[in-house]
């Protein structure tokens, strides 16, 4: 689907969004990050280092205050980041299981 490398050894993991869009999620043997790639972003492949996380856990002291005012009650201070791609809420959980689940790879030589 994306073109992307994968082999027999890595974690795969395929998702469809509630808009049906599917990504994937690839864990290469052995390597510290793992691979976000998203049909909404033309494949391009993106870096996950960590856990999602949320723009407040990401954002400057700054970034912070500019996203208190956008939205209601808090702005977009709680909108889930898997490095820099965003993702919805129900979106989010998908990437976290897979990051955990690929842990063992990750310590693979």
């Amino acid at each position: 689907m994306s073109g992307f490398p994968i082999g027999d050894r890595d974690y795969v993991s395929y998702f469809v969004n509630d808009t049906g869009e599917p990504m994937i999620f690839v864990q290469k043997w052995g390597q510290q990050s793992a691979t976000l790639l998203h049909s909404d972003l033309d494949w391009e492949p993106k870096p996950v280092l960590r856990p999602t996380e949320t723009m407040a856990d990401a954002a400057t002291p700054e970034q912070k205050q500019t996203l208190l005012k956008v939205g209601i009650d808090g702005g977009l201070l709680s909108t889930p980041l898997c490095g820099d791609v965003i993702l919805g809420g129900g979106e989010a959980k998908w990437p976290d299981a897979c990051y955990e689940a690929s842990e063992p790879l990750r310590d693979a030589s």
